[in-house]
């Protein structure tokens, strides 16, 4: 007598992930958070002569011999304060793509 044939069983492929496009970082950078800000100064309202202190403008005007007799209050020079930093994306993060495939 001779034996039942047996079906032999192919093996499925495995399934694998192939990668199309890598997946990329976030591209940005740092900029500095703040205002501008400018302190009082004080001008003469005769000569023009700047200062940055109440004292100073009125030295000033005690000794011009009554020259010089007023001042206005102005803006002084302005500068930056900085309030800390904030991050600007310039290229967002990009997912990879890819399909499944057969090994």
């Amino acid at each position: 007598m001779k034996p039942t044939p047996v079906p032999t069983a192919t093996p499925e492929p495995e399934k694998v992930w192939v990668v199309d496009v890598p997946a990329q970082e976030e591209q940005g950078h740092w900029e500095e958070d703040g205002y501008w800000k400018s302190d009082p100064a004080y001008q003469c309202n005769q000569c023009g002569t700047i200062y940055t202190s109440i004292e100073g403008i009125h030295e000033h005007l005690s000794d011009w011999d009554g020259e010089c007799a007023s001042y206005t209050e102005i803006s002084g020079e302005l500068y930056w304060v900085s309030t800390g930093r904030f991050w600007v994306v310039d290229v967002p993060a990009q997912e990879e793509k890819g399909h499944w495939g057969y090994k």
